[in-house]
């Protein structure tokens, strides 16, 4: 930990900017001046235009630098032209492209020492220095900084000085010489005191904390407040930033976690107060491994995220053979009298090193052939085993057609009491293998990662027990019993139904299968902290101990008679299904029986003690829990029984969300705004009739499709609920297949709402008819955005507060009316309007895009890209 520490610092530190620039100007005021001037001074602005530039566009930095060169060049001012190089070369840096960089440096160190300048000369090799780090030539980078120091030192340069020996000293670290590097700080600790440059000591004791990290751990403290206090002082945000990363990290290392991420949040709160380099990245990641350490996982994949983010926008790698040709190149041109007395003997160097050369790529070439064999060979095996799944599946859902059609027909004769035994016997038949199918099914999605647990509010036992009812003919035919001991506590948790539903039946379904006639099976249930404990315990012939690491595999089954029959599916299911949970199962088999242990992580909705899904106010007992993806119901219904027969019809289709009158109603959709309702007309303190005024007489409710159910099946109660505004009257008592219909229907139009609205966003209409919609509401928050779309930190906020209401209620309303979330929808405001103005040529990219609430271009550039699939560019060139 402390070697990374030291290491980590010293990366921080090494990529610092080492040019003096001028105070910022903004852009414009720059390029005014620069008109305006002549000679020497339009030089110097020109390199504070590519300073100005250098963090977010190198290129333009890279253009203002040659700019002012060609100034230099020929007004012959030396000075303009080795800080032209030092500019360009740092700019190619930052594009991370180093075969550039180091032709650019080695350009201006040329003119540099020609000229004895230096401090420029010590810039130049600070340049280099950075690049050889980057290619991790350690042992060059530290000889180069060493020139640099030195350069800066006899140059009176004491701030550069005091970064470069910072940056040496953390090559010496690297190497473990923890010795040296507190030496060589002190040394420039020394000089900076001696010549009265205490404001630049904040970067020293840093580097000392991070030194004595390594040997002397409790010392680092006292210099990382020491950095805090000096960079406090003269207001050095770097080295601040650095000692809050670096006390962070050593908190990190003492499992102090508190601290720790004080500490780092304090490093990024000074770091968002600079232009986004290599620091960002690195913080993010610091602080994500934290919260990872702490269990936080939410926190640490959202830093993740943002890392990765980071990195994508200002990290690339270059081949590294390439600039150490350019480099020997360089050193060939500057010492060419010398290659030619030693002609011979270099090349018979050079020969031997071409034939290691050739060697090492032939091997690499091979090694990475034999690589991508390999990889093709697992690539094959997985689409291999991915097209077997999906034949497996095809055939089953064909099997499900003609099931269907066998069992809907017993059904029918079942109802005429005919032949009844025969009846039952083919309906369990035909049960059994439609289990079979649905098996099989389950399978092969969770083989390919497609099965999805579905979290129920309610009571375990409950629901076990009605798991096992299932099983009480199969186990009174076989004259086996069924011992229950379910320990219950009388509260209600949630857990994943459909698989403990599995579970539970494929163990106890191989319980009944193997046990004697005129045994036991004892289900065992009980909760242990936030842990529902499952056990099946029977009397058959036991699993041999060879075959008790086997029986989990998908297919396997081991020696059985031939009339036990199966498919080796279930107990591969089952653990499949555990692991999916969180779950554990432990397996203890003898002569004498089989116990099958399971452990499950419930919540606990009282103590809610365990993270699980959310589960919304209202849902009864195995009701649906709240999907994004998954529109929500409002059931409105006093009687239980009819709730519960609703709830049923629509629960695959539909979140349901259940009250029991129209006041309770309007609650509910003031704090979950559904995406539909349904209401029973006839209820206690508030009926359907006046459930429906409230909802259509609200601005933000008046959209939500209304269905009303009623034993008021007359016309006149039909037509007073349409006329109130209900889109559906379904009479009770009803078909569930009108009901289904009725509502999807509603639903569906409303997504062709959606996506007629969405369409119209690609007509050739102008700004002002494309985005406007047939809902006042949309046209309101429309109004909002257009009024401030100028201001970049018009965001969810302000809009909600303009209009009055809560940030979740405008983004079910907005996503229900447009199919756009809240966020999205203002881009896309922006975005569109971005677009006509492109069109109209109201200004370049960068003005519009400010225009249009964009403070970044490079960020409007990828928006407007993502929205309408070409550039801003692209799309003046070609309308």
């Amino acid at each position: 930990m402390r070697s990374v520490v030291g290491r980590f610092l010293f990366f921080l530190v090494l990529l610092f900017p080492l040019f003096l620039s001028a105070k910022e100007q903004p852009a414009d005021s720059l390029r005014n001046l620069i008109e305006a001037a002549k000679g020497k001074r339009k030089g110097e602005l020109n390199l504070e235009l590519a300073n100005f530039y250098l963090s977010e566009y190198p290129d333009s930095s890279i253009y203002y630098a040659e700019k002012a060169r060609a100034i230099g060049k020929e007004i012959g001012s030396h000075v303009l032209v080795i800080r032209s190089y030092s500019g360009a070369g740092e700019a190619y840096q930052k594009q991370n492209k180093l075969k550039e960089a180091i032709a650019s440096y080695l350009k201006g160190l040329d003119l540099a020492e020609k000229h004895h300048e230096k401090s420029l000369a010590g810039t130049i090799y600070n340049g280099m220095g950075v690049c050889y780090f980057l290619m991790n030539d350690a042992r060059k980078s530290e000889s180069y900084m060493k020139r640099a120091a030195q350069a800066k030192k006899e140059a009176n340069d004491y701030q550069y000085y005091a970064l470069i020996a910072s940056n040496i000293a953390g090559l010496q670290i690297m190497r473990q010489s923890f010795d040296e590097s507190v030496k060589t700080l002190k040394e420039a600790e020394k000089t900076l005191r001696k010549n009265k440059q205490e404001h630049y000591l904040a970067t020293i004791y840093n580097s000392l904390g991070a030194a004595y990290q390594s040997i002397q751990p409790d010392s680092c403290i006292h210099y990382f407040q020491l950095s805090l206090e000096y960079a406090d002082k003269y207001k050095d945000y770097q080295a601040q930033m650095n000692a809050y990363q670096n006390l962070g990290d050593y908190y990190f290392s003492r499992k102090e976690y508190s601290a720790a991420i004080s500490y780092m949040k304090q490093a990024i709160a000074v770091n968002e107060k600079r232009p986004e380099d290599s620091y960002k990245p690195a913080l993010y990641e610091r602080i994500s491994a934290l919260y990872d350490s702490i269990g936080d996982f939410k926190n640490a994949y959202s830093y993740k995220k943002l890392e990765t983010e980071s990195r994508k926008r200002i990290f690339s790698v270059e081949k590294q053979k390439e600039i150490e040709e350019l480099e020997i190149k360089y050193e060939s041109e500057k010492k060419e009298k010398e290659i030619q007395q030693n002609k011979q003997e270099l090349e018979r160097k050079n020969n031997q090193q071409n034939i290691l050369i050739f060697l090492a790529v032939f091997l690499f070439l091979v090694a990475g052939f034999i690589t991508y064999l390999i990889f093709q060979r697992k690539r094959i095996e997985r689409q291999f085993e991915q097209d077997k799944l999906r034949l497996f599946e095809n055939i089953f859902h064909e099997i499900r057609t003609p099931l269907t059609l066998i069992n809907g027909p017993i059904q029918v004769l079942k109802q005429q009491k005919k032949y009844p035994e025969e009846l039952e016997l083919m309906e369990r038949n035909s049960n059994k293998l439609i289990h079979l199918v649905n098996e099989l099914l389950d399978a092969s999605r969770l083989g390919k990662g497609n099965y999805k647990l579905h979290y129920t509010t309610g009571n375990p036992w409950e629901f076990m027990a009605s798991v096992m009812d299932q099983f009480a003919a199969e186990s009174k035919s076989k004259d086996i019993k069924i011992i229950r001991q379910l320990e219950e506590t009388g509260e209600n948790y949630s857990f994943p139904s459909n698989a403990l539903e599995k579970i539970l039946s494929n163990l106890l379904g191989n319980a009944l299968k193997y046990s004697p006639v005129k045994s036991a099976i004892t289900v065992l249930s009980k909760i242990e902290g936030n842990q529902l404990l499952l056990k099946v315990v029977d009397n058959g012939p036991g699993i041999p101990k060879k075959d008790q690491k086997k029986v989990f595999r998908r297919f396997f089954r081991g020696k059985h008679p031939e009339s036990v029959s199966g498919t080796g599916i279930g107990l591969s299911l089952v653990k499949e299904l555990v692991e999916l949970a969180g779950g554990t199962i432990e397996l203890q088999s003898s002569q004498y029986g089989t116990v099958f242990q399971v452990s499950i992580p419930l919540k606990n909705i009282r103590s809610g003690s365990v993270a699980t899904e959310p589960h919304e106010i209202g849902i009864e007992p195995y009701g649906s829990i709240e999907s994004e993806d998954i529109p929500v119901l409002l059931l409105v219904e006093d009687d239980s029984d009819m709730a519960a027969f609703s709830r049923s019809v629509l629960k695959d289709e539909f979140t349901i969300i259940h009250a029991k009158n129209g006041r309770e109603g309007l609650e509910l959709i003031r704090e979950k705004l559904p995406d539909i309702v349904l209401s029973d007309v006839m209820m206690p303190e508030m009926d359907g009739i006046e459930f429906l005024k409230e909802i259509r007489s609200d601005e933000l409710t008046n959209h939500l499709p209304f269905v009303l159910f009623s034993a008021k099946s007359s016309l006149e109660s039909r037509l007073k609920g349409l006329q109130q505004g209900a889109d559906g009257y379904v009479a009770k008592p009803f078909s569930p297949e009108e009901l289904k219909l009725t509502i999807r229907n509603l639903f569906e139009t409303l997504q062709r709402n959606k996506e007629a609205y969405h369409t119209s966003m690609h007509s050739g209409k102008t700004f002002e008819e494309r985005i406007k919609s047939q809902n006042e509401y949309v046209n309101k928050v429309i109004a909002c955005i257009i009024q401030k779309i100028d201001d970049s930190d018009y965001s969810v906020n302000e809009l909600s507060d303009d209009l009055a209401v809560s940030r979740s209620q405008l983004h079910r309303k907005l996503a229900a009316l447009t199919g756009f979330s809240t966020t999205n929808f203002i881009r896309m405001v922006r975005l569109e309007k971005a677009k006509d103005l492109l069109l109209n040529g109201d200004g370049n990219i960068t003005e519009i895009a400010y225009k249009c609430g964009f403070n970044s271009q490079s960020y409007f550039t990828k928006s407007f890209t993502e929205h309408f699939g070409k550039s801003p560019s692209h799309l003046i060139e070609n309308p």
